[in-house]
């Protein structure tokens, strides 16, 4: 695949999942009773381009695990780093973060969105690690 080709896969892959997850946290917070999420078309618009921005943040920086010269520990720490700062700062230009609430509903606020960042990372991390058990075992049986 080209290098255009992937960062195109990566980013919409990203957006993808920023997309899911936030459908996930309205219908998180309507089952917790929150009523009705009313918002504003600004707000509205504001909100999607967080969402973008956010897939973006974790989609682009993604294509650092194409180079095999960095070290897996570099990968993570560029890919998830970028992203963790990418969405926290889109946190707080739209008001994800509850900052008028207190330090600990903020922090906790930062600390879950990061938590699920990792999660969503670990599920990806274990599909590569099972696909490359894969291959290997493939590699070693057309060796035989």
């Amino acid at each position: 695949m080209s290098a255009i080709k992937n960062i195109l896969f990566s980013s919409l892959i990203g957006i993808g999942i920023a997309a899911v997850s936030s459908c996930l946290e309205s219908l998180l917070l309507l089952a917790k009773g929150a009523g009705s999420l009313t918002m504003t078309v600004a707000e509205y618009t504001q909100m999607l381009a967080g969402i973008v921005l956010v897939g973006l943040g974790f989609g682009l920086p993604s294509i650092v695990y194409q180079n095999d010269k960095l070290a897996p520990a570099y990968q993570v720490l560029i890919h998830m780093g970028t992203g963790c700062l990418v969405m926290t700062l889109v946190s707080f230009w739209t008001g994800w973060i509850p900052v008028k609430a207190g330090f600990w509903p903020a922090f906790m606020t930062i600390a879950g969105e990061i938590a699920v960042a990792f999660i969503v990372w670990l599920i990806f991390y274990q599909q590569e690690k099972k696909l490359a058990r894969k291959m290997n075992d493939r590699i070693k049986q057309l060796k035989k």
